[in-house]
């Protein structure tokens, strides 16, 4: 986590740089980068540039020192000169992925992509490492981000930061609101004058503040005996009016290494530190931070973020159950959420039943964003990003509820700063109305949240849209968008149908085509609507589903023609569910085997009905009639829903190399009614042996036997199981560290 200070004067002498070898200036400015002490160190990279501006090692450590300094323009600005500079990319191959990552920061989201794109160009040899996987990512992530950017934030939703007297040129984190106090971590410095510098600092520590909200103008309360001698203290959550979890973090060289411990505040609100939670949440030599406790079901639980033993990136979620004197009885990773990267900052609304978390993978806006996760039956679902204007191209953090108000930290333009706009967080505040408790999870078992819409769904469109006169399979148009075109040409239509006709012909064309036009189109489009919940419905039950659309065409065009105009209509369907409510689809449609599939059928004019007219020069029966009209369509002929087929028992084995075992095993549980076949892929072969295709009888487990190599170094393996039939894929991760 990184920590931004205040000091009014450099501490250590100013080296004259019209004597100093340029050696020895690089020297003690990478003494400071890796102290963390990254603004002192910026400042003698910059004055080392002018001593030798083409040194292409001295840029990119300018850049990647503004990156962490979070000073997103001026690291796009470098990143940019290394990538000009290194054409080969054999110095600096990260520089292009880097590159993007910060025009992506700048919202300049076109510009990015197509620096992604070239990443994964540049890194496509080697699939499995990690900068193929985060630029493939960030393509699919900045392509949802472009749709999100044309559809706007919400217009309801106006989010404002929180006044001086809590947030500061310094970064602030909101935690959480208590009998009308607001709880948060700051860097404050009342004693510096106002020749501010943010630069870091060992004299300077995070600490935890309350203060009266709303505040009044009252200055806020640091909880001094909660801080232990020389540790930085933050991130509160309580379990009632007296007792509260909250973060110890130790410092070494600007590292930290945070534990969770207990608080408790007595009835004349002085506060104590009382203990730390046991070894099931602290393990030792890890961080565990970030906690919140909460309710699971009928359990007191503690959500916190780690990068623990069994994590998949770098911090993970989790969550430890407790008992009547709030410590851990087991520990479980919220698995179907985290990513590679840090998965950070969790809070569990129970009464949407939804766990907000921040992410820096994922489809987002730009560093961090913030998502939540449906919790159902007992599962979490696929992360689903909260939109705009809450996330923004920077970084989104500490997302939480008090009543209608929503809190999120922030470091995006309009921050507090004194030297870089995106240096620092405040705490941001919106106004959006809460729902009502919702009822048990027995209750919403048996009665279905939405109308079952009964398949086939049509949905009718403009001639030749969208997207007219192109050969494209692609639109950027989604089906709302184009009924909304083909609304605004309803009146022009019903004009041009009744042309060159007698009135009583023209009378009758006109009044059919309105009739269509009202008990048709307009119904598709309703239908669609509600159709979308049911779709949502099934994926929170953790199915894979399956939507078959077929698509037409009137006969006025050429067949080829027609089929490439069909695919568009149907691209227009995925693009609906892509961006409709805040495109938290969006996660479900990723990778090669997604769990929200179309089956595309484009059948062009091949179905259309012989009677209509095809000749370019009778258009008001080959383009208006309703008739024509009828044929420009998709339906959605069918929804297949369908549960996971298996699960693995492990989901990742944490083995150090001095004790890496000659056997591992994991057990596949077959949860279907039928015979289960799967092919299993491993990673080196040189390093594992196991079966490549085993056969599961019907709700039985089998055990899979794993033979290991003996390792004398650290290595990362993956095991790929996929049923054969259905395609569905589940990964174990094997870690083999010192």
């Amino acid at each position: 986590m990184s920590r931004f200070y205040l000091i009014g004067f450099l501490l250590l002498p100013y080296l004259s740089f019209s004597q100093a070898k340029l050696k020895d200036v690089l020297a003690f400015a990478d003494q400071q980068y890796n102290k963390g002490d990254y603004y002192y160190a910026l400042d003698y990279y910059n004055q080392a540039l002018v001593m030798d501006p083409e040194n292409l090692d001295l840029i990119w450590k300018i850049a990647e020192t503004n990156r962490i300094y979070k000073d997103y323009k001026e690291a796009e600005r470098f990143y940019s000169l290394v990538y000009m500079k290194d054409d080969d990319a054999e110095r600096y191959p990260e520089a292009i992925l880097n590159f993007a990552l910060m025009e992506k920061q700048n919202g300049k989201y076109k510009e990015a992509l197509d620096h992604f794109k070239t990443a994964k160009k540049i890194y496509s040899e080697d699939m499995q490492n990690y900068p193929y996987k985060k630029a493939a990512q960030e393509v699919e992530s900045t392509n949802w981000a472009l749709k999100q950017m044309k559809i706007g934030p919400d217009i309801g939703i106006q989010i404002q930061a929180l006044g001086e007297d809590v947030n500061s040129f310094d970064a602030e984190f909101g935690h959480t609101i208590r009998d009308g106090a607001l709880y948060f971590s700051s860097l404050k410095a009342d004693s510096i004058n106002e020749e501010l510098q943010e630069v870091y600092s060992p004299s300077y520590h995070t600490a935890l503040y309350e203060i009266p909200f709303p505040s009044n103008q009252q200055k806020a309360r640091k909880l001094q005996a909660l801080i232990p001698k020389g540790k930085s203290i933050a991130n509160a959550s309580f379990l009632n009016e007296f007792d509260f979890y909250y973060s110890v973090c130790s410092d070494q060289g600007y590292r930290y290494t945070c534990g969770i411990v207990f608080g408790k505040r007595d009835s004349l609100g002085q506060w104590k530190m009382l203990d730390s939670l046991n070894q099931m949440v602290n393990l030792s030599g890890f961080n565990s931070s970030m906690p919140h406790f909460s309710k699971l079901g009928n359990e007191n639980v503690l959500f916190f973020s780690s990068n623990r033993t069994g994590t998949k990136g770098e911090m993970d979620i989790w969550y430890a159950v407790l008992d009547n004197q709030g410590q851990a009885t087991r520990v479980e990773n919220v698995s179907n959420i985290n990513s590679i990267e840090n998965d950070i900052c969790p809070w569990y609304d129970t009464i949407e039943n939804r766990l907000y978390f921040s992410s820096s993978w994922h489809q987002g806006f730009g560093g961090q964003d913030v998502f939540y996760s449906e919790y159902r039956n007992g599962k979490f679902g696929a992360p689903i990003n909260v939109g705009l204007p809450i996330n923004s191209p920077a970084a989104d953090q500490y997302y939480f509820q008090y009543g209608d108000s929503t809190f999120v930290s922030s470091n995006r333009l309009g921050s507090l700063y004194a030297k870089n706009p995106t240096c620092c967080s405040d705490i941001y505040m919106a106004e959006i109305p809460r729902r009502k408790p919702k009822k048990s999870e027995d209750q919403i078992n048996h009665i279905l949240p939405y109308e079952v819409v009964k398949l086939p769904i049509r949905l009718y469109f403009e001639n030749d849209q969208p997207d007219a006169n192109t050969t494209s399979d692609f639109t950027n148009l989604n089906y709302l968008e184009s009924f909304q075109k083909y609304a605004e040409q309803f009146d022009s239509y019903k004009t041009k149908v009744g042309l060159q006709r007698d009135s009583i012909q023209s009378k009758q064309a006109v009044d059919a085509l309105d009739s269509f036009f009202k008990e048709e189109v307009q119904k598709g489009k309703n239908e669609l609507e509600k159709f979308t919940n049911q779709v949502w419905f099934e994926l929170q039950k953790g199915n894979r589903v399956q939507l078959m659309v077929q698509g037409f065409a009137s006969p006025l065009a050429k067949t080829d023609y027609n089929t490439h105009l069909t695919k568009r209509r149907i691209q227009s369907l995925k693009n609906y569910f892509e961006e409709v409510q805040q495109g938290r689809f969006g996660a479900y449609m990723l990778g090669e085997n997604p769990v929200l599939e179309f089956i595309e059928v484009p059948m062009g004019e091949l179905k259309a009905n012989k009677e209509t007219s095809d000749d370019y020069y009778d258009q008001k029966n080959s383009v208006y009639s309703k008739a024509a009209s009828q044929e420009r369509r998709i339906e959605i002929i069918e929804l297949r829903s369908s549960a996971k087929s298996f699960e693995l028992s492990e989901t990742s084995f944490e083995i150090k190399t001095q004790e890496t075992p000659k056997k591992l095993s994991f057990q596949v549980e077959n949860k279907t009614a039928g015979l289960l076949e799967l092919s299993i892929e491993k990673g080196n072969s040189a390093l594992m042996n196991l079966p490549s295709y085993v056969q599961v009888k019907a709700m039985e487990k089998l055990n899979v036997t794993v033979d290991l190599k003996k390792m004398n170094q650290p290595v990362v393996q993956t095991i790929k199981v996929v049923n054969i039939l259905t395609k569905e894929e589940q990964f174990i991760r094997i870690n083999i560290n010192n």
